[in-house]
């Protein structure tokens, strides 16, 4: 099992919090439908902080300059190409797990 990172029952369907990894990089966890998704909390385009931003279904919306990724791939929506880094997790024992 992965290093657990957070407890699901703390992250309500259509909200999000932010994780502190040891290496010093922050990811955001989001549930999206009763399911939970990683992504770095950085935007590609200016380094904006995408845990901040508004969920949208499963977008999140950059605060800083509106870029949308798509919270499941971490897919950039209105700038192709412009990807948010996906972070591998999955949920063991009410547990969101960081994986790898």
């Amino acid at each position: 099992m992965g290093r657990k990172i957070a407890r699901c029952e703390d992250i309500a369907p259509g909200k999000k919090t932010i994780a502190s990894l040891e290496d010093g990089r922050e990811i955001v966890i989001f549930n999206c439908d009763g399911e939970f998704y990683a992504i770095e909390n950085v935007c590609p385009h200016m380094g904006g902080p995408l845990g901040e931003g508004e969920m949208d279904g499963c977008t999140v919306v950059c605060p800083w300059h509106g870029w949308q990724f798509d919270i499941k791939s971490g897919s950039c929506i209105n700038m192709p190409g412009e990807n948010a880094k996906k972070i591998r997790i999955s949920v063991k024992d009410g547990f969101v797990c960081l994986d790898g």
